[in-house]
């Protein structure tokens, strides 16, 4: 009985010590150019924290930044015009949170909304590229993912499926990733893994400001809508300026991260 007993328990602590040593925390920058034709937008700092069960990424969050921010940046675009875009931060920030044991990812998304959807499925090509990145070997992937292409670096030295924001599935952590021109770019600052000290990650709850979930489908709508009025407005400005170009050539993939346009 007691050779029984000793078995059981000697099990639990290597799965629970198992657990242990695979979490970790990644920081990264993280910055959005959405139309201006390389990495030069906002950038900010965000954390991905992470064990064998699910992740947490979060970013625009004040205490990452050192502190509230309420600010304007000036930005040279592509076309070496100047744009003035926000660079703003709240207490809680913008949270994706992954579990791939219930297969759910929870975020607290643009809008402040907060969306529980299936938990994106990925159709990655590996490729035979590979470099460096800190201390790791990684290896480059590509795939589209809701109107955008992406490259991700990943490294199976920390053999676990997750990326910074709402990139996954890959058989390895992602360290870098951006789309085609780096409009949005995730770069790799530092990571500690395995890290003891990290607690019961973040899960984002639906009593967090008293908000109700909605579904993914009622996000992208939102989305849409979102574009659609902007577009709008902007049209309106123009046609009271007696301002008239012939075509319009601004789409989502200029303002969002997600593009949901036909």
């Amino acid at each position: 009985m007691w050779i029984i007993f000793l078995t059981i328990l000697s099990a639990v602590f290597n799965i629970a010590n198992a657990q242990t040593k695979s979490k970790g925390i990644v920081h990264y920058g993280h910055m959005q150019s959405m139309g201006m034709g390389g990495p030069i937008g906002v950038d900010y700092n965000s954390i991905l924290i992470f064990d064998d069960i699910q992740s947490t990424y979060i970013f625009a969050k004040d205490s990452l930044e050192g502190g509230s921010i309420r600010t304007s940046v000036t930005i040279t675009n592509k076309d070496n015009r100047k744009i003035v875009v926000p660079k703003n931060t709240s207490k809680i920030g913008f949270v994706y949170n992954l579990n791939i044991n219930n297969g759910i990812l929870k975020s607290r998304d643009l809008g402040f909304k907060y969306t529980k959807e299936e938990r994106p499925k990925i159709n990655w090509l590996i490729s035979n590229e590979h470099k460096k990145i800190g201390q790791f070997n990684c290896q480059k992937a590509e795939a589209k993912f809701r109107g955008r292409e992406y490259s991700a670096w990943f490294t199976t030295e920390i053999p676990l499926p997750y990326g910074p924001w709402k990139l996954n599935g890959l058989p390895g952590l992602i360290l870098e990733a951006y789309d085609t021109d780096k409009e949005v770019y995730f770069y790799f600052k530092s990571v500690k893994y395995p890290n003891e000290e990290i607690g019961s990650i973040i899960a984002l709850k639906p009593e967090i400001e008293n908000k109700e979930w909605i579904t993914f489908p009622e996000y992208k709508l939102f989305l849409i809508n979102s574009y659609n009025r902007a577009i709008q407005n902007t049209r309106m400005v123009i046609e009271q300026a007696n301002i008239y170009t012939l075509e319009d050539k601004r789409n989502m993939k200029d303002s969002y991260i997600e593009v949901f346009q036909d």
